[in-house]
């Protein structure tokens, strides 16, 4: 009997670093049980002439140039990355897409902030496309508390066609029963940690770094334009009394520096899984950094990226995942805590365990069942 093809969605190939390592992780896992997966993308027929010129390496050469756009620095680590670990598809004409769609036996909607339809709506991401296959979501975030009124019949209509439902925040289950009158939605793990910190670490073999990296250091990887971070990070190098820093400048953020720090721009996704493993502190308002860090067993500081009136807020997923491991302390304080102090990993990792093998069966039930 063959195995069973995956369709996979979600997002890919930003110069956000989670983005790319929460695709991988998923991908990796579906791998590793036997799956063969296919990363799938919209069908698009303005891509025919790239077909002609395909004689003359037109689209790889296309595809190394975009990225290189996207992230000046480190389009190139990035590129390999994705094109080395995906198989992904980009039918040119529509009976292409169609015989794909065919040939594939379920669909999964992968996880990040997909169904956030605040940021973007985006029919695709819910897998209008899959006609009768099964339909499965994994992990995939709405990363808002409510749905705007204009998109509830649409997202209702299609979640409706799911036979299993996975969300990351336990938000997003209430928000999506609420929605659609299901009682089957459950919350699993981000795909980061499907991934044990040996599989992380593995990745990141063949780093390169193009300065001596500190023996003892805090990694800065902050995404946020926040005046305040660059006094925080002061007052972290203070407490911690680490004085080396160094600092993943992100897409967002690129310009964030501190008096003294290593500057390093040139990260792709496996130095930037490599630096979180060896730092001694890691300082972060990104939910992967934050996942990592705890997978990694690092300890770690949270600054908060947005107002909690905010409506566009996303701060929902990053105290869920910090009060379900009893992690709550350490967002950042001015004015005291025990933020700064060592993390004892030893409850947090039993949690970890049990929840990472409650969500490895979601996966192999609602794919195979």
């Amino acid at each position: 009997m063959k195995n069973k093809r995956i369709g996979l969605v979600t997002w890919l190939g930003s110069g956000n670093f989670g983005t790319t390592l929460q695709a991988f992780a998923l991908n990796e896992k579906l791998k590793s049980l036997g799956f063969d997966v296919l990363f799938f993308t919209p069908y698009n027929s303005k891509t025919f002439v790239k077909r002609i010129l395909s004689f003359f390496g037109y689209p790889i050469l296309r595809n190394r140039a975009f990225y290189k756009k996207v992230c000046p620095n480190n389009g190139d680590k990035l590129y390999d990355f994705i094109h080395g670990n995906f198989k992904i598809v980009s039918p040119v004409f529509k009976s292409d897409f169609i015989r794909l769609v065919n040939s594939t036996d379920v669909f999964i909607s992968g996880s990040d902030q997909i169904w956030n339809v605040r940021h973007k709506y985006d029919s695709f991401m819910f897998l209008d496309f899959a006609g009768e296959k099964k339909r499965v979501a994994y992990a995939s975030s709405i990363g808002i508390s409510s749905i705007p009124e204009e998109y509830r019949n649409d997202m209702k209509r299609l979640l409706l066609k799911f036979a299993n439902i996975g969300v990351r925040e336990k938000v997003a289950v209430d928000v999506l029963s609420e929605l659609t009158g299901r009682n089957d939605i459950v919350q699993v793990l981000d795909p980061t940690f499907l991934l044990r910190p040996d599989d992380w670490k593995n990745i990141a073999d063949s780093v390169y770094y193009e300065f001596e990296l500190p023996k003892k250091y805090i990694l800065c990887y902050l995404i946020g334009n926040n005046d305040d971070y660059v006094r925080q990070i002061k007052d972290v190098r203070e407490k911690t009394n680490i004085q080396d820093i160094v600092i993943i400048p992100s897409a967002e953020t690129p310009n964030l520096n501190v008096d003294g720090a290593i500057l390093y721009p040139y990260a792709g996704p496996r130095e930037f899984v490599d630096l979180i493993s060896k730092a001694t502190f890691v300082c972060t308002d990104s939910f992967h950094a934050t996942a990592l860090s705890i997978n990694m067993s690092k300890d770690f500081v949270e600054f908060i990226r947005f107002r909690d009136s905010d409506g566009n807020s996303q701060n929902s997923r990053i105290y869920d995942v910090l009060n379900h491991y009893h992690l709550g302390n350490r967002i950042y304080n001015a004015a005291g805590g025990d933020w700064h102090g060592c993390i004892d990993y030893v409850k947090v990792q039993e949690i970890l365990e049990a929840d990472r093998i409650s969500s490895e069966n979601y996966l192999m039930t609602s794919i195979e069942d």
